[in-house]
């Protein structure tokens, strides 16, 4: 058997801000500098449970609903800023200049996997922790539901 060359060229790097995301994000950071490939950054505002009540079920929107929404927005806006600051702070400003940094809301699996094929990603780049034996031994649900619904390869990076 030949061995194949393995090149990337866009690597998704996703997190929800876990105590470990910066080591994460240096894996993704290091593989991307390797290959010489684009890295894009995506924090996911799971907004799953408010979208479900709205459409899916089919609830008129109540006030609270509307503000939910309205939150999710400037969460949105501002967000952004606050991830351009974590990374330079973290990585110097450098390093966000070569980044694509994405805020997007909805369901965390159904964006991750959408925006990795939009983007043409040929790696996606996860962290998971598990501190206690039952999470030691199960994987988180997102990083469970993206590495089983990808097509692409996803690199899980666990514990650091």
């Amino acid at each position: 058997m030949q061995v194949t060359e393995i090149t990337y060229k866009h690597i998704l790097y996703t997190t929800e801000f876990s105590e470990t995301w910066k080591e994460v994000f240096s894996h993704a950071l290091g593989i991307a500098k390797q290959y010489k490939a684009k890295l894009t950054f995506l924090y996911v505002l799971n907004t799953e449970l408010i979208d479900l009540l709205t459409f899916d079920v089919g609830l008129e929107r109540l006030p609270s609903i509307d503000k939910k929404f309205t939150e999710a927005k400037d969460f949105t806006t501002n967000t952004r800023k606050k991830i351009v600051k974590k990374i330079t702070d973290a990585f110097g400003k450098d390093c966000v200049k070569d980044i694509d940094i994405l805020v997007e809301r909805g369901n965390p699996v159904k964006i991750i996997l959408n925006v990795a094929e939009e983007k043409e990603c040929d790696l996606i780049v996860m962290g998971f922790k598990g501190k206690t034996a039952l999470e030691d031994h199960t994987i988180g649900s997102t990083v469970n539901r993206v590495l089983h619904r990808s097509k692409l390869p996803v690199l899980v990076i666990h514990n650091i």
